[in-house]
């Protein structure tokens, strides 16, 4: 044999001689940790389970406007789900330090301060997602009713937060829209003005009905005075002399045609207008065929202000109403899937557990003291050996 295998030997026989002290060794750490398991006081897990909120796609104004272009859409944060906005309220200070407040938790832990009790609290809830996607929270107590109670508290406080944010958010912007309201249906009142005075200088009631009676009515004024112009000509074929009463006649027809297509091209007020047979019309309705196309752009540059401004009204008048109606919302914005019961069977120490680890632990260790032992005497016999020699 090599020395290598008489070491392996020696520590091996140096392990069977010191069994006792391994089994005794680690049976003695397993009644401490029995006994320290049994001082720990029984801690009771009670559990909540609650649906994830649901993101809300529909948005008010703008923000419906917004969602149908090709545009990311604002988010609050990279990777903030609103599942993920829930765990983080739940895990805010604020809330744990209303959870202290209210089951008198400085107290109850026998700490001394806030912080403290805080720290506590944090230690013994459990909050996170399941595999499923649900939110859990976990609350463990030595007293089952009050885990269950402050786990179904977490419920009543998430709830609150929930609807006392929306709510505030949802007034700022309801007298937000409110201000800017007045301010938007003064500028409405102003486009509207405008367009009434342009109705009122031009003659412009309804723009393409006059318009279009405005050419039909030119046509028809043209077909006539051609006709008039065909039966002179015949006429005056005819044999009749151009002082015939007929054909005469006939002339102050046409000329009053023609001053007539004048008026409707040119207007009343125009240059080519006058003359001894101008018409003199008290009113008149017809919109000037020269003028129609300059008018018509004028008309439609007023009018598209006084369209916007109409739509950004009723726009603003919609998120008013909607933003009134979330500030006054009292619906629950926690849907429990659920909630917590009083526990039955306790949750904490894990007292079997504790016993087989300190076991596996106890023998590891013992074992390592025995072959340690024995290897530190196998040396001690070689150096004396050595000596001797």
């Amino acid at each position: 044999m090599t020395d290598k295998q008489v070491d392996v030997l020696t520590l091996l026989d140096a392990l069977n001689a010191g069994k006792r002290l391994i089994l005794g060794g680690t049976f003695a750490l397993c009644l401490l940790a029995a006994g320290v398991s049994l001082l720990l006081p029984n801690e009771y897990e009670a559990q909540v389970q609650l649906l994830p909120p649901k993101e809300n796609k529909e948005g008010f104004g703008f923000a419906d406007l917004l969602s149908s272009l090709p545009i990311p859409s604002l988010r609050l944060g990279e990777k903030g789900t609103p599942a993920d906005i829930f765990i983080a309220t739940l895990k805010s200070e604020t809330m744990r330090r209303q959870m202290v407040e209210h089951f008198q938790l400085v107290q109850l832990y026998e700490v001394n301060t806030m912080t403290e009790a805080l720290e506590t609290l944090k230690q013994q809830t459990i909050i996170g997602k399941s595999e499923e996607g649900t939110i859990l929270i976990s609350v463990f107590d030595q007293s089952p009713q009050r885990a269950a109670d402050m786990a179904n508290y977490y419920l009543t406080l998430l709830d609150d937060t929930n609807r006392r944010l929306s709510h505030e958010s949802a007034q700022d912007r309801y007298n937000f829209i409110d201000g800017l309201l007045a301010l938007e249906s003064g500028k409405l009142d102003g486009f509207m003005g405008v367009l009434k005075d342009f109705q009122a200088n031009n003659n412009a009631i309804s723009l393409e009905d006059q318009a279009r009676a405005v050419i039909r009515a030119a046509a028809q004024m043209q077909m006539a005075t051609m006709e008039l112009e065909i039966n002179r000509k015949s006429l005056l074929a005819s044999g009749f002399s151009s002082d015939h009463p007929e054909v005469q006649k006939l002339d102050q027809e046409r000329i009053l045609r023609q001053q007539a297509l004048v008026l409707l091209r040119d207007g009343p007020n125009s240059e080519n207008s006058t003359g001894s047979l101008s018409l003199h019309l008290d009113e008149n309705l017809f919109l000037p065929l020269r003028d129609i196309p300059q008018v018509a752009q004028e008309y439609a540059k007023i009018e598209k202000n006084v369209l916007v401004q109409t739509a950004l009204m009723k726009m603003l008048l919609q998120q008013k109403a909607e933003a009134l109606i979330e500030a006054s919302n009292t619906t629950s914005t926690v849907q429990a899937l659920d909630p917590a019961s009083v526990p039955e069977k306790k949750a904490k120490p894990q007292r079997s557990l504790i016993v087989f680890v300190t076991a596996i632990l106890g023998l590891f260790a013992t074992s390592c003291y025995v072959l340690g032992a024995g290897y530190v005497r196998l040396l001690q016999d070689r150096w004396r050996a050595g000596r001797s020699a």
